[in-house]
């Protein structure tokens, strides 16, 4: 806890150290510390207001910050900010990316081992969303059948990080609000998360940085087409489809929370209370506790979402209730006709809906010239863990910075890149050759060192 004064006002509040913030600098967030709204808002954060006046709305000088001895608990689910040299976030300075398009297939582990597809490696995108490959594996993996099957892309380009999908997938699919005692235990229930990553020209990690680039990724169910969650699952309460996606029976868990251990992504969520029925703060009464939630609440629930119960694992859906409605609405037009198949672009999931830039886009990646299989086709286009091939069927446009080589602060390559660099020890040039080697082997090649 620290002491904020400015002449004869003060404020006492707790102190979170942001990456990228100027020295001798403080950011205060308005809005809070309401004392009238209600069970919501009441009490909630810190009232900054008495700072403002007439002539000084925005911006105040003079200030004085003091720590008081005192400690105040902050949740938080942003620490992993340092991308500590990992591929999962990749980028390129526009110039780079004009010599050399491919440059994102040299990086990461896929470089030196790419998803194993076997004799269908040079098969098409819609042939693989159909037909799944069965490469090295000893098993045979069932097709999926649907003449439609559904992916998404996320453009990193695009994303600012406004966090508008993160509550839209929250309206949309009844996400419960657990408070700050739950999320101080890890237990948020979000199904999209928006990692944040800072980057700096120092890789030291031992202060927090000042000079910073920062990148935006919003990360869900990547609904893998050999999804290790479902292998795990003693009860196949997490399986696929014939659409390709991977759902969720919620009547078979167990809540044995195997998926989540096994995600890659770590993106399910378990429901340790009824979230529904128990307000925030009364968890851990039971009985004694009040059991149901105000009628004002409960009339806010989407109708077309089930209500998840306690004990029960659930993540991203890829707003499966927007496509059935539109496959339904689909088969009602076309009456006798065989014209089923929905139309791209008519579906779009609740997070594509909202995104004020446009950067997710969501449909058929069978149909060669819909706007999701375009954007797979792009020489910028990634899986994330794609090395672990359990191939998702959301991928990444990775980011392109454009920087003025006049300006002081010019750099050779994003900060990302430098530090994924310095971490390995590749050269750009070299990882790309090593890559397609690799690529080209066939895939029951045995390599001995």
């Amino acid at each position: 806890m620290a002491e904020l004064r400015i002449g004869d006002t003060s404020v006492t509040g707790p102190v979170h150290v942001q990456p990228g913030l100027a020295t001798y600098t403080v950011v205060l967030s308005m809005g809070f510390g309401r004392r009238v709204c209600g069970r919501v808002g009441t009490g909630v954060g810190f009232d900054v207001f008495p700072f403002v006046n007439s002539n000084e709305q925005h911006v105040r000088h003079g200030a004085t910050l003091k720590l008081t001895g005192d400690t105040y608990p902050l949740a938080n689910t942003q620490e992993h900010w340092a991308i500590e040299g990992r591929e999962i976030l990749r980028e390129a300075n526009a110039s780079e990316y004009a010599e050399n398009p491919d440059y994102v297939s040299g990086i990461g582990m896929e470089a030196h081992s790419p998803a194993v597809y076997g004799k269908d490696k040079d098969k098409s995108l819609a042939y693989k969303a159909t037909a799944t490959p069965k490469g090295g594996s000893m098993y045979e993996h069932p097709d999926f059948t649907a003449p439609q099957q559904w992916g998404m892309t996320v453009d990193l380009n695009s994303c600012i990080g406004c966090n508008a999908c993160v509550v839209a997938c929250q309206s949309e699919n009844n996400i419960p609000i657990v408070g700050k005692d739950q999320v101080l235990r890890g237990r948020e229930m979000h199904w999209i998360r928006l990692d944040r990553y800072f980057s700096s020209a120092s890789n030291d990690r031992s202060d927090i940085p000042e000079e910073v680039q920062v990148s935006f990724q919003g990360m869900a169910c990547t609904h893998c087409e050999m999804a290790p969650c479902e292998t795990v699952c003693p009860v196949n309460a997490t399986v696929h489809d014939e659409q390709g996606l991977n759902v969720m029976a919620y009547n078979r868990c167990v809540g044995t929370r195997y998926c989540a251990n096994n995600c890659p992504y770590k993106v399910r969520r378990f429901n340790f209370f009824d979230w529904h029925k128990r307000e925030i703060g009364k968890f851990y009464l039971g009985p004694f506790g009040p059991v149901d939630e105000p009628e004002l609440p409960r009339m806010q629930r989407n109708p077309d979402v089930t209500v998840r119960m306690r004990g029960v694992m659930e993540k991203c859906t890829y707003c499966v209730q927007r496509i059935e409605a539109a496959k339904i609405r689909q088969k009602s037009l076309a009456r006798d006709s065989d014209a089923i198949e929905v139309p791209d672009g008519t579906i779009q999931t609740a997070c594509q809906q909202v995104c004020p830039t446009r950067a997710i886009t969501f449909g058929d990646i069978t149909q060669p010239d819909s706007a999701v299989s375009l954007l797979k086709a792009s020489d910028r286009n990634y899986s994330v863990l794609g090395y672990l091939n359990i191939r998702p069927r959301t991928t990444y446009l990775s980011k392109l910075r454009n920087p003025n080589p006049k300006m002081p602060d010019a750099f050779a390559m994003p900060y990302t890149r430098e530090d994924y660099e310095s971490r390995y020890g590749h050269h750009p040039g070299e990882h790309e050759s090593h890559g397609t080697e690799h690529a080209e082997s066939d895939a029951n090649t045995t390599v001995h060192h």
